[in-house]
């Protein structure tokens, strides 16, 4: 029941993996068998699917992966036979991994033996040499053979030995150089685990969620570094290795230098983010919103205004970020395209705004810092106060683009009940996207967002904000 599969895309590429077991576990979760980068391989679920052996025969069975799993190709609606040689994907766009070892495998027969013919006497005249009695004979043939070989073998030993010698010379430096790479990340990551335990000892008590998240991450960077020493210790570390921890140190970096850019976006911008709040006939939905013109209008998602069947909230409220006051505000229009949603306040007045709106959001590209401000938790987390009566206090959460396309924006950040229509910024205090939910299997951790040229185009109309 032997399996090979080897990796062809992905973080693991060129790596292969053998298993002699009926049953192997796919996907990011830490118990499976053929394990996925549970950071960069999102296109892979926790769980994504198993490959079954029974009767002769491997199948591959999808366990409801958000991506699904595709052979050769042709998405897997439950489970498919393999063959030797097909590429399974574990999403459309995920990891390749090719199947080798499975199937029948021929048995060639052996060459036919070459029939021996019998030996003609050649006359050479009427007087005849003397002839080498047979041992005699014997004895000349294997000196004349065994003369060529020997001179033969030591030539081809002294150039194996040769190039066994360079061979490991140039081991010895690929080796050297590969741990002296390690070393240098090591060096470069000291600082960057020195500012990300800083940031989780200093986080609010309200944001206890997200430090949950940065204290899991900062461990685990502190587990890749004690195994990378340990592969320098044995003599054991290879590109591979080199490849992986520099992957992820650099995810790491990024989400710090992120962390370093949030002072700024906090200043430029918490003052304009409120926590929502909508009563759907006695039943409240916690959101946020935040504001695009001084005289009250404000964005935030269409599924925190009015329900799937299309009906608003009977009504709503808002309250900035840093005040007591909660205000009436009554919903504008919907996006038909988007979850997006615009509202106005009712009382007249001057109101804060967000530091601008980016027309097409060029600085959110994959593997860019971003920020967002909002209410994840709303009033279950920590508030001056309690119930309604309280102070709002806004929670920023530094995130990285791991994924762009055209109607949705993939960040690895934190995001949780009220985090809806949270915009998020760019290092320069930018809103870039806004917040509408994540993936369910992510904890949180895998959040969406309407991208900023769909949320620029929503509110182009009332020309409130864009800045490029």
């Amino acid at each position: 029941m032997t399996i090979e599969l080897r990796v062809l895309s992905g973080t693991r590429a060129g790596t292969r993996e053998r298993f002699e077991k009926p049953v192997v576990t796919v996907g990011r979760d830490a118990m499976s068998d053929l394990r996925f980068d549970p950071v960069t391989e999102l296109d892979v679920s926790t769980r994504h699917g198993e490959l079954r052996y029974a009767d002769g025969v491997w199948t591959i069975h999808d366990q409801g992966s958000t991506n699904g799993t595709f052979v050769n190709g042709e998405r897997v609606d439950e489970s498919h036979a393999l063959s030797d040689g097909d590429v399974v994907s574990f999403g459309a766009n995920g990891p390749r991994v090719e199947v080798r070892g499975v199937g029948d495998i021929a048995t060639s027969g052996a060459a036919p033996a070459t029939a021996l013919r019998p030996s003609v006497p050649v006359s050479s005249g009427s007087v005849s040499k003397p002839r080498m009695d047979t041992s005699m004979r014997v004895a000349v043939a294997v000196e004349e053979q065994t003369r060529s070989l020997r001179r033969n073998f030591m030539i081809a030993g002294g150039a194996l030995v040769a190039a066994g010698v360079l061979g490991f010379v140039l081991w010895q430096r690929q080796v050297s150089a590969r741990e002296k790479e390690l070393v240098a990340m090591f060096a470069r990551a000291e600082s960057t685990m020195v500012a990300l335990q800083q940031s989780v000892a200093t986080r609010r008590p309200g944001d206890s969620a997200y430090a949950a998240a940065l204290k899991d991450t900062l461990e685990a960077r502190k587990l890749d570094l004690a195994n990378a020493r340990k592969l320098i210790a044995s003599g054991a570390a290879t590109p591979e290795n080199v490849t992986e921890l520099s992957a992820k140190l650099n995810r790491t970096a990024v989400m710090q230098q992120s962390i370093s850019a949030v002072s700024k976006v906090h200043e430029l911008n918490d003052a304009a983010v409120a926590m929502l709040a909508s009563d759907f006939d006695g039943k409240f939905m916690a959101g946020t919103a935040f504001g695009i013109t001084r005289s009250g209008l404000m964005v935030t998602n269409k599924h925190t205004v009015q329900t799937e069947a299309g009906v608003p909230a009977q009504r709503m409220m808002v309250i900035f970020a840093n005040t007591k006051k909660w205000v009436r505000v009554k919903l504008v229009r919907v996006s038909e395209d988007d979850d997006l949603a615009l509202i106005q306040i009712e009382d007249p007045g001057t109101y804060p705004v967000v530091a601008g709106v980016s027309r097409a959001g060029a600085t959110a590209n994959v593997g860019a810092p971003v920020a967002s401000i909002g209410y994840p938790g709303a009033t279950d987390t920590p508030m001056e106060g309690s119930g309604m009566n309280i102070t709002a206090r806004t929670t920023i959460v530094p995130g990285t683009v791991s994924k762009r396309l055209d109607d949705v924006i993939q960040i690895d950040s934190y995001a949780g009940h009220g985090s809806s229509g949270s915009p998020l910024f760019d290092s320069a205090g930018n809103v870039v996207g806004v917040i509408w939910g994540g993936a369910k299997e992510s904890n949180g951790r895998i959040v969406y967002a309407v991208p900023a040229q769909r949320v620029s185009a929503f509110i182009a109309p009332e020309g409130a904000g864009i800045v490029r």
